[in-house]
């Protein structure tokens, strides 16, 4: 009975563990995707702004 407990306390940890882990890697996924989008937003203000030459 307590090598059951100790191996359900066991999963639960791993998957907590588990759980952090995708945590960091979406928050990750999602900075670099913003950061592309930003630089495609900035690109596309740049190129629709039209250039005043004197």
């Amino acid at each position: 009975m307590a090598e059951k407990k100790k191996r359900i306390g066991k999963a639960k940890a791993d998957a907590v563990e588990y759980q952090k882990l995708l945590a960091t890697r979406l928050k990750k996924q999602y900075d670099r995707c913003s950061k592309s989008l930003a630089k495609k937003r900035s690109k596309l203000s740049a190129a629709s702004k039209p250039s005043v030459v004197a």
